[in-house]
Parts: C-alpha cells; structure tokens; sequence
C-alpha cells in the first residue's frame, strides 16, 4: 500500500482535473450562447425602435450575432415589387460604428 499510495494519488488526481476541464468547455460555451442571445436580443431592441414598422428577427446563430429587418412593401408599389416584397436586409450593427471584437 505504501508504494501504490503515490500513483494512487496522481492518477486519481488525473481523471478529477480531466472532469474539471470537461466542466469548464461546457460553461465557455454557454456562456458564448448566452451572450450571443444577448446580443441579438439587444440589436433587434435597438432595430425596433429605428424601424418601428418593420418586422425584426434575432439571428444569434449567425457568423455575428445579427437581426433581419423586413419592412412591408408600400401600398404604391407595382405588383412585381409587392410580390417580391418590401426591403429586407441582415446587419450586426445600427449605429455606423463596428461591435467591439472580444479577443480570445
């Protein structure tokens, strides 16, 4: 027992921080999941009130977390372009100014 006791230890030690390192993926990446939500949810907030008219979608899964604006198409518009429907774009920012890039 005297001998094994050591080798014991370190490989008990092993597998504990394995697991501890498996734990630690796993809360990166919710915490990455959460914070894309937010941040899709914070720019539809924000497209919402620019385009109060149109119809927002969060698009956390996205390269960048993203909205869509869709915006309906006038009432005076030729029938080709109410079929196509209104103007729809997909942007990561409303303000001009570029999201900061968290480095990782």
């Amino acid at each position: 027992m005297a001998h094994c006791r050591p080798d014991w230890i370190e490989w008990k030690t092993k597998i504990v921080l394995e697991k501890v390192d498996e734990q630690a993926k796993e809360l990166i990446a919710t915490w990455e999941k959460e914070h894309r939500a937010d941040t899709a949810s914070k720019l539809a907030a924000k497209a919402q009130e620019l385009f109060p008219k149109a119809q927002i979608t969060p698009l956390p899964n996205a390269v960048v977390p993203s909205v869509m604006i869709e915006h309906k198409a006038p009432d005076n518009a030729s029938d080709a372009v109410k079929a196509l429907g209104g103007e729809m774009r997909i942007t990561w920012t409303l303000d001009g100014e570029p999201p900061q890039v968290l480095p990782k």
